[in-house]
């Protein structure tokens, strides 16, 4: 395999994002995600709009601090997991932390489609925020309650969702990730479409076929 346009990482280094669309089930190609952790690839052009997302944020912010609570947005959420059985790094960023008294919540604000993906990736939060470094002063040890924030509604995530199940699944995955072998490739037209891996770093990748009329 060719990784001449990839920068092999020092240590293995994941996204909340990318191990939620996995656990969801939303993605299928695990050996994407093990490319993607283990090697850096140059940042594709994105023609994603965050205005609207940035505007909701602000809104939802000011009514939290409406209520009576201590809000963090965004970059000053930002952290990085590592745990202790496994050689890996996690970074995530939630949109919102609210504080109040000895209640913390995690929130995330979504433009588009509820998905899956969008629950797993605020378990994922939750699990993690209490004891990254950047974070865990704000929780004192505890899993903090989760919400996403649609444009119909608020879903409450409860923290005892982040159950037993819920770990298992994913130390299975943050195993697999830290193998150094990758599992094998499941390429589809849809997955190979949008990923983000290059065609030069993944010899099966599907091409997109090309439109004569376009």
């Amino acid at each position: 395999m060719k990784l001449a346009q990839a920068q092999k990482r020092f240590n293995p280094y994941a996204t909340v994002t990318g191990i939620a669309e996995v656990l969801a089930t939303e993605k299928d190609c695990l050996h994407a995600l093990w490319q993607r952790t283990h090697y850096q690839f140059e940042k594709q052009p994105s023609t994603y709009d965050p205005s609207e997302h940035e505007e909701k944020l602000i809104q939802r912010a000011v009514q939290l601090q409406t209520e009576g609570f201590t809000v963090y947005v965004e970059n000053q959420n930002s952290f990085k997991y590592k745990g202790q059985t496994f050689d890996i790094c996690v970074a995530g960023r939630p949109d919102i932390i609210a504080i109040k008294d000895d209640w913390a919540v995690v929130e995330d604000i979504k433009t588009g489609k509820r998905k899956d993906s969008h629950k797993m990736q605020v378990l994922l939060y939750m699990s993690m925020l209490p004891f990254a470094p950047e974070t865990k002063n704000l929780f004192k040890g505890h899993i903090p309650h989760g919400r996403l924030v649609y444009g119909d509604g608020i879903l409450d995530i409860p923290k005892w969702y982040v159950n037993e199940q819920f770990r298992q699944r994913l130390q299975q995955l943050i195993a697999m990730l830290c193998n150094s072998q990758p599992p094998n490739p499941k390429p589809s037209d849809w997955e190979c479409r949008y990923c983000k891996v290059p065609s030069a770093c993944c010899s099966v990748k599907m091409s997109r076929g090309t439109d004569l009329f376009a």
